[in-house]
């Protein structure tokens, strides 16, 4: 299995290059723990993919017979202090933020379980991460904007509760084969942290960004602030461009795409899809400027974010009809303005905590 050091997304394929940034892949090693039986109850049966922090195995649990997911910590990652306590904040922001459905469930923590270190049980989803869905192309245009609206309404009802998505990316992403009304998206523990702020990242903007996915990161993280909610909306952003048009907003080494965080303008949506509906475009950018407390990057992402430019499409992209459920109309009085308006000069950016969503 190789993985990509941009992206850290992996793929069991083995391409020369990531499909979605073009970095060459990295070779992740042997599987030394395929068959062992870790807490004296889950079988690890094979890699199947990796992270930051750590290796996700399909296990069978054989008490039950279930097939689940369990993430042992890599080893070089689990000696590192700040790797150790990030694995474990993950679970505790996942018991902050359940209950939601996009959430892959933690089915078990086995503690002491391989070298000393926790394994975390999940659901196993029998559904690609977006990585292996962008190998083929972009999302169609409908479909990945029904995937924002869920994704936004998520980063709300985690915001509310004083919970991060970190690490909101690509691979913690999973998009099962769509139904009539869209594909159901889940997004997997390794995403999450808890808030409402986190501490910096160990060596921002340096060339080793081992354990940064820094596709998604924000130039505030970058500069060693810490993240908080803006954080995750910039993120968004990135992940956003990246589901409509198959390819990461920025591309090249770790260390070149993390200055084009600081320095290079955010990509024109419609230089690279010119087809693509006005009011996404306009969604893009709000969603990731420079400073966090610009008036265009707003606190938090309410669940109608992506509804103006799936209306837009609905129907309409790639030239095909597509059936599904009727866009949301909300009224102006009954919903808050998203992207808000700049504020005038004398009315100062709103720099308040999220609203708080129901699930």
């Amino acid at each position: 299995m190789k993985s990509c050091p941009v992206c850290k997304a992996s793929y069991p394929g083995r391409p020369p290059r990531c499909p979605v940034d073009g970095s060459p892949l990295t070779d992740d090693g042997s599987d030394l723990l395929g068959g062992r039986v870790v807490a004296g109850r889950y079988r690890l049966i094979e890699r199947s993919g990796t992270g930051p922090t750590a290796d996700v195995y399909r296990a069978l649990d054989v008490r039950t017979g279930a097939v689940v997911a369990a993430r042992v910590p890599i080893s070089a990652a689990s000696k590192r202090p700040s790797a150790r306590q990030r694995f474990a904040d993950q679970v505790r922001a996942f018991r902050k933020a359940f209950p939601h459905d996009m959430l892959v469930p933690v089915l078990d923590v086995a503690e002491n379980a391989v070298a000393g270190q926790s394994v975390v049980v999940t659901e196993f989803l029998n559904a690609p991460a977006l990585p292996q869905v962008l190998a083929s192309g972009p999302v169609p245009l409908v479909d990945a904007l029904a995937a924002a609206e869920q994704i936004a309404g998520l980063l709300q009802h985690l915001h509310a509760r004083d919970v991060l998505a970190r690490d909101l990316r690509a691979g913690a992403v999973f998009l099962p084969t769509a139904n009539g009304h869209g594909a159901h998206v889940r997004v997997s523990i390794d995403a999450l942290a808890l808030g409402p702020t986190c501490p910096p990242d160990p060596i921002p903007a340096a060339d080793s960004t081992e354990g940064l996915h820094v596709g998604y990161l924000s130039p505030e993280r970058i500069r060693g602030e810490g993240g908080a909610a803006p954080s995750d909306l910039y993120a968004f952003g990135a992940l956003l461009f990246e589901l409509v048009t198959g390819r990461a907003a920025f591309a090249g080494t770790p260390s070149e795409v993390v200055r084009q965080h600081l320095d290079a303008p955010p990509p024109v949506l419609r230089q690279v899809s010119p087809s693509m509906p006005s009011s996404l475009e306009r969604l893009i950018p709000r969603a990731s400027p420079r400073s966090p407390a610009s008036a265009r990057r707003p606190p938090t992402s309410p669940p109608s974010c992506a509804s103006a430019p799936r209306c837009e499409a609905d129907g309409t992209a790639r030239g095909a009809v597509v059936s599904r459920a009727p866009c949301p109309n909300p009224s102006p009085r009954a919903s808050p303005r998203w992207p808000p308006r700049p504020p005038s000069p004398s009315t100062p950016a709103p720099t308040g905590s999220a609203p708080a969503a129901s699930t």
